[in-house]
């Protein structure tokens, strides 16, 4: 499911035979990716970031998401799991966290892990991080893909204010596939590390990592995607209760609530803000670009609003997840992750990331002298066009539509309002004939 040579892969899927060609996937693009062309959806696989709305608005199914399915863990001699800290919050106090993340185990996987482990030191970890980087304000975190390719696309003056560490699940990837082939005596190729994953834009992360290193796992499974094995699985086996061979880490389960990650990142001497939903992060990178908010030290974004929890592969309402992924933590039992070779791989800086680069979503041309002749043309055609954004040509707004006017992919026509006019006026002259 990688990404062939030359494509960007994304974890969505285009199916012309139910698009109705309404355009309401289009009006809500953050990044401007869709456009209507001849009745159907089209996708621009560099402008898309994997934040969903498209797949939520769509009410056809015409936009359908892609993961991984469990079978691809048979390729493998040791197969392991690790979940996202959301995973907990799917199922009701009847089942229990503890025994869904135990049924893995009677799915074929040989190992569970979590998200979880490591979210509690790796708060420490972000303010070493903040304290050793005092020239960099506001500090970003990397948690989200969404918001990082969104930095790429729409705001890449801010890509040196990510944070250059993996996300908590690849640091586990990382951590356990050398440590499963050293103990197992095991190839990295015969070690297949599976993310569970709330969300798309963790899905395309698997498949098409970011920067110039490979991918870290070997698949991503959604919760929708496995929720249904599982609840099969415990039906079957009565045995699943028993809570005495599976760890599990409540406290860390708080990075899935929008809010938490920067509040456990506070040690009252920092400054951190939480934004969540893609509208609300765009709006304030805005004014972190333009230099129009105070100095916050660090800011958590998540494109999903109300955090991990509100991502579409989901199987609960955030509201009820969130409910009891908070009722978990209160009752928990301390429980940390120490490991000495955990903490030795992050002082060799295994999990360091380097800067990422820009992702071009509108490079008219490599010649300046063609590039600024383009930029006219548009600017000509915007003037000419209702300025309405009405999206009935196709294009997100009339400013798109100018844009792909001059890059050869729509014509002037397009335009819904201009056309009726057009008719209008000639209409009483065809009258007076």
């Amino acid at each position: 499911m990688t990404a062939k040579k030359d494509e960007y892969f994304h974890a969505i899927k285009l199916i012309e035979s139910k698009c109705t060609g309404c355009t309401k996937c289009v009006r809500v693009c953050p990044t401007k990716a869709l456009r209507v062309r001849n009745g159907v959806v089209e996708l621009d696989s560099n402008r898309c970031i994997d934040c969903g709305k498209c797949v939520i608005e769509c009410p056809f199914g015409a936009i359908q998401t892609i993961a991984d399915d469990i079978s691809a863990i048979e390729n493998f001699k040791y197969k392991m799991a690790i979940i996202s800290t959301s995973f907990a919050g799917q199922f009701p106090s009847h089942i229990g966290y503890k025994t869904a993340k135990k049924a893995l185990l009677s799915l074929g996987f040989d190992e569970v892990a979590e998200e979880a482990m490591v979210t509690v030191k790796m708060s420490g970890i972000i303010r070493e991080y903040i304290k050793n980087h005092k020239e960099i304000r506001p500090i970003i975190s990397s948690n989200c893909p969404s918001i990082v390719r969104l930095i790429q696309l729409r705001f890449p003056s801010l890509l040196p204010n990510i944070l250059h560490l993996e996300a908590p699940m690849s640091m586990l990837s990382v951590y356990f596939r050398k440590k499963i082939c050293e103990e197992q005596n095991l190839k990295e190729n015969e070690v297949g590390i599976f993310l569970i994953v709330p969300c798309i834009s963790q899905v395309t992360a698997v498949h098409q990592p970011e920067g110039t290193y490979k991918s870290l796992e070997d698949g991503a499974i959604s919760i929708q995607g496995i929720y249904s094995e599982i609840i099969t699985n415990l039906m079957k086996n009565d045995n699943q209760n028993d809570d005495n061979e599976i760890d599990i880490y409540p406290k860390g389960l708080s990075w899935a609530i929008s809010g938490m990650e920067a509040e456990e990142v506070n040690d009252s001497n920092l400054k951190t803000m939480a934004v969540s939903g893609v509208e609300n992060a765009i709006n304030i990178l805005a004014k972190i670009e333009d230099q129009q908010i105070e100095n916050f030290d660090y800011i958590v974004m998540n494109s999903c609003t109300k955090g991990c929890v509100g991502g579409i592969l989901n199987i609960e309402d955030p509201f009820i997840a969130t409910s009891r992924i908070r009722s978990l933590i209160r009752n928990a039992k301390d429980k940390e992750f120490n490991d000495e070779y955990f903490e030795d791989m992050y002082h060799q800086g295994k999990f360091n990331v380097p800067i990422l680069e820009p992702r071009s979503i509108m490079a008219l041309d490599e010649d300046i002298k063609i590039a600024l002749n383009k930029m006219n043309r548009i600017d000509e055609i915007v003037k000419k066009l209702p300025g309405l954004d009405c999206s009935a040509c196709g294009s997100p707004t009339c400013k798109t539509l100018a844009e792909d006017i001059v890059e050869g992919k729509a014509e002037l026509s397009d335009c819904i309002v201009l056309h009726r006019k057009k008719q209008h006026d000639n209409f009483p002259k065809e009258e007076e004939k």
